[in-house]
């Protein structure tokens, strides 16, 4: 029954029926960690879970003028410098244009750089250490805001060793800028995940609202739980030959504010998940329904996790805040929903 409703279901389930380009490709358009690794002259970048922004996803709050947004991260591992762009799609060329003014017209021109897309602004700031924030290990950020026809591409680099040359900057988003044409043409065609590995995700379900669903390198794993040990948990998958995972990206039904960030882990044996699993419990006991809840603030925002392991299967489900830039903690609303979901996820999760 499970497979049945997975397969009527998309991985992409979309109301951009006008968008020009569609969500998956524009992911497929977005840098990689060796990408990432190239544009920024260097360093171990590694990519954290995307975010598929669409609707019901802050239905409160976002512009009846955006289609849809893809969001990526990434993180330079053992340093506190971060990269992450947001690909915006409007209605219309003149919405995204008027978007583009009207932050010209707050924040200024910015600095001069070179000329990109239909429009190409630049901007840089120093950081102060903020509550428990990484900004002060990475104070130098730059921001720049490109439009392409309806999109508008926003890419913010924080770095430690101070602010990158206008030319590098250049240099990326005339990068960034080739994909996503690429991707609006028809160029680029992302691949959709199998009806297997869609699966192998919650199913169907009143509480969450599935946005997008894809395979991600188990390099994301520690920068989803903002692990103080990337490496160490990084390894504990490589070593047991797991090199992705399939991810599910959630609105979360009673506050769509919050965004729910699921992994289904796939081990070659029960003996490797158990492993895995103990080590992520760290000595916790699981309940009744095999799952082991924490709050988790430690490095970062406060997120709610979730785990639970069951045959060759390692499930996580993690319910966050989508105001990152803010710092703000997942709400309680996270809490009962994640558990009757992620309970009933490991009743029909078998292998």
């Amino acid at each position: 029954m499970v497979l049945a409703a997975a397969a009527c279901r998309s991985p992409f389930p979309s109301s951009t029926s006008g968008a020009s380009a569609r969500i998956i490709d524009v992911y497929a358009a977005s840098p990689t960690s060796s990408d990432a690794h190239t544009l920024l002259g260097g360093g171990d970048w590694w990519t954290s879970a995307p975010t598929f922004a669409q609707r019901p996803l802050n239905a409160a709050t976002m512009s009846s003028s955006i289609q849809y947004q893809v969001i990526r991260r990434y993180g330079n591992v053992g340093t506190a410098e971060t990269w992450k762009l947001t690909y915006t799609e409007f209605a219309s060329n003149s919405a995204a244009t008027s978007v583009i003014t009207n932050i010209q017209n707050n924040a200024g021109s910015g600095v001069s750089g070179p000329s990109l897309g239909d429009k190409a602004l630049y901007y840089g700031q120093q950081l102060t250490q903020t509550g428990g924030t990484s900004q002060g290990g990475a104070p130098f950020e730059t921001l720049t805001i490109i439009r392409v026809g309806a999109f508008v591409v926003e890419s913010t680099w924080d770095r430690k060793d101070g602010f990158p040359t206008i030319t590098q900057l250049g240099k990326i988003g005339t990068r960034l800028v080739a994909r996503l044409k690429d991707a609006v043409s028809g160029k680029i065609r992302g691949t959709l995940i199998s009806t297997d590995d869609l699966a192998s995700l919650p199913p169907p379900n009143a509480a969450m609202t599935l946005l997008g669903a894809v395979r991600l390198p188990v390099e994301a794993v520690p920068l989803m739980l903002n692990a103080a040990a990337p490496t160490a948990v990084q390894s504990m998958f490589t070593d047991l030959s797991v090199k992705d995972f399939v991810y599910g990206d959630y609105a979360l039904d009673q506050d769509t504010h919050m965004e729910v960030q699921v992994a289904a882990f796939k081990f070659s044996s029960p003996a490797d998940a158990n492993t895995v699993f103990d080590t992520f419990r760290a000595g916790d006991t699981p309940d009744a329904n095999g799952l082991v809840k924490s709050y988790n603030d430690s490095t970062g925002p406060g997120q709610y996790d979730v785990e639970f392991v069951t045959g060759s299967y390692m499930g996580l489900m993690i319910c966050r805040s989508t105001s990152e830039e803010l710092n703000e903690a997942a709400s309680r609303a996270c809490e009962t929903p994640i558990e009757v979901v992620s309970a009933a996820w490991a009743a029909t999760l078998k292998g």
